[in-house]
C-alpha cells in the first residue's frame, strides 16, 4: 500500500468509522454480571484446513507465548509447512502465530476483519481466526441476519439475540479447540465489517453488553426469518421443553415475502433429491403446529431431512401442505425457518409499529430478563 493510499485510508478510518468503535478490550465481567472473570473476546474460525492465504495490512507478528517475532506490510501469502507456517518469505518453525494491527483493520483474502487474526498449524493445513471484542462481532452480523433497512429497534432486537448466542456458544459449546463460533449458517453468519453501516453499529452501542438470561446464566436463543403466524413450542420441534420457548400467535411477519408461499415440483425432480427412482405420493404427518414428518410412498422421512434432500430454499419451512397436480407435486407453505424463538419478520413488524427492543423480546421469549454483562 503506497504512502498516498495509506493517508487516505487513515483519514476516511478515523474521521467516519473509528469515533463509532469505542470498547476497553481489557474490560471483564463485572462481579455482578453473568460469569465474573468472564472476558468479552470471541475467537471466530474464519477458514478451516486450508494450505494457504492471502493476508494484506501493516502487522505485528507474534508467537503463542506473546513475543514479537516478526511483521508484514502489504501484502503476504501465509502457508502451511511441515512443522512451521511460512509468512511471505519467512518461515516460522511455530504451530501458531498473531497478526495484530494497532490502527487499520486487516485484510483476509479480500475482507477486512477487526481484532487479531491467529493462525494455528494442525496436520499441515492451517485453521484461520479471527479473535475479536463480542461487540464488533455483533456490529459484523446484524446486517447478515436481518435486512440492513429494518428499523433500529429490530436491529436492536437482533444485537441482543446475536450477543446471546455468542456467549451462550462460548460458555456452553464452543465450535472446537481453537474457536468459539463458525462464520456460517452453523453459528452465525459473519463476514468481517463490510457489511455494517450506521443503524447497526448504533444498534450495537444502545444495547451494548445486553444478553437475554433465565437466571443467572445466557439463554440459549433460537430465531428464524418468518413464522407465517405461528411460534411453535421446542417441546414440539424438538422434543425439548425449554420455558422460554413456547407456542404463542405473531400477527407480525405479514410483510414476508415468505408469509405464505408455494412450489410447484416434478416428482422425477423429487425423486432425483430423494435417491430414488420415482415419486407416486407424498403425504405429511403433523404435530399441533408444524409438519413433523414427510411420507413418500409410504416411507417416513423427518421433515428437516426432506428439507434438506430437496432443499431449504425450496421448501422454505416446516409448515405446509402438499397436494398431487398431474405429475407434479404443489407444495403450500407458511413463512420460512424452524418457527421457534424469534420471528425476524416479525420483530421488525413489531419495530415499525413502534416497540422498543425489550418489549419485542419479551413478546416471543418468556420469562427471560435482559441483563447487562458490563
Amino acid at each position: 500500500m503506497d504512502l498516498l493510499k495509506k493517508i487516505s485510508f487513515l483519514f476516511v478510518f478515523f474521521t467516519f468509522v473509528f469515533p463509532l468503535y469505542a470498547f476497553d478490550v481489557d474490560e471483564l465481567l463485572d462481579g455482578d454480571g453473568l460469569s465474573s472473570g468472564f472476558t468479552h473476546f470471541l475467537r471466530i474460525g474464519i477458514k478451516t484446513d486450508v494450505v494457504s492465504f492471502s493476508l494484506e495490512g501493516d502487522a505485528g507478528i507474534f508467537d503463542k507465548k506473546e513475543r514479537a517475532v516478526g511483521e508484514i506490510q502489504g501484502h503476504v501469502t501465509v502457508s502451511a509447512l511441515q512443522g512451521g507456517i511460512k509468512v511471505g518469505s519467512k518461515v516460522f518453525n511455530e504451530n501458531m502465530l498473531k497478526f495484530t494491527s494497532e490502527l487499520i483493520p486487516l485484510k483476509f483474502e479480500g475482507r477486512m476483519f477487526r481484532g487479531e487474526i491467529e493462525v494455528h498449524l494442525k496436520n499441515s493445513k492451517l485453521i484461520v481466526v479471527n479473535k475479536l471484542d463480542i461487540e464488533d462481532y455483533v456490529k459484523g452480523v446484524i446486517n447478515k441476519e436481518a435486512i440492513p433497512s429494518w428499523p433500529v429497534e429490530a436491529k436492536k432486537t437482533q444485537a441482543v439475540l446475536a450477543r446471546t448466542f455468542a456467549v451462550y456458544q462460548k460458555m456452553f459449546n464452543p465450535r472446537s479447540e481453537f474457536f468459539d463460533l463458525a462464520p456460517t449458517v452453523l453459528d452465525q453468519v459473519y463476514d468481517g465489517l463490510g457489511k455494517e453501516d450506521v443503524t447497526s453499529v448504533e444498534a450495537v452501542n444502545a444495547t451494548r453488553g445486553e444478553v437475554i438470561t433465565l437466571g443467572n446464566d445466557p439463554a440459549k436463543i433460537y430465531f428464524h426469518s418468518t413464522c407465517g403466524g405461528t411460534i411453535s413450542s421446542s417441546a414440539e420441534i424438538w422434543k425439548k421443553d425449554e420455558p422460554h420457548l413456547q407456542e404463542l400467535h405473531c400477527p407480525y411477519c405479514t410483510k414476508s415475502s415468505l408469509y405464505r408461499w408455494k412450489r410447484n415440483l416434478k416428482a422425477t425432480d423429487i425423486a432425483k433429491k430423494l435417491g430414488v427412482k420415482s415419486v407416486k405420493s407424498i403425504s405429511t404427518v403433523r404435530g399441533k403446529t408444524r409438519v413433523d414428518s414427510v411420507v413418500v410412498d409410504g416411507k417416513k422421512i423427518p421433515v428437516n431431512k426432506f428439507r434438506e434432500l430437496v432443499g431449504f430454499s425450496v421448501i422454505w419451512s416446516n409448515d405446509f401442505t402438499v397436494a398431487k397436480s398431474g405429475a407434479n407435486f404443489v407444495f403450500s407453505g407458511k413463512g420460512a425457518g424452524h418457527g421457534v424463538g424469534v420471528c425476524q419478520w416479525g420483530m421488525a413488524g413489531m419495530a415499525a409499529q413502534g416497540k422498543n427492543h425489550y418489549e419485542i423480546l419479551k413478546f416471543y421469549l418468556k420469562g427471560i430478563e435482559i441483563r447487562k454483562m458490563y
